[in-house]
């Protein structure tokens, strides 16, 4: 993923597609491996800047602690 291409489709995104996103780059974090847990971390920061600067700081903290709890939701393949 390129993220100087996703720091301008963040804030294009719409609450929906953004919900979608940070479920995806959580899985992809935490049930990663490699360069793919270090890529879905760096994409995570950005994610969370891009919620804080809509106000949406529970979104993401709730789709993380959701996904954090239950990791059978993640299907990365």
């Amino acid at each position: 993923m390129k993220i100087d291409r996703l720091e301008h489709a963040l804030p294009k995104m719409s609450e929906k597609a953004l919900v979608r996103f940070v479920r995806r780059s959580v899985c992809q974090a935490l049930m990663g491996a490699g360069k793919e847990a270090d890529e879905g971390r760096e994409v995570l920061d950005l994610v969370y800047v891009e919620c804080s600067r809509r106000g949406k700081e529970k979104l993401y903290d709730t789709v993380y602690a959701l996904v954090s709890r239950h990791p059978e939701r993640c299907d990365l393949h």
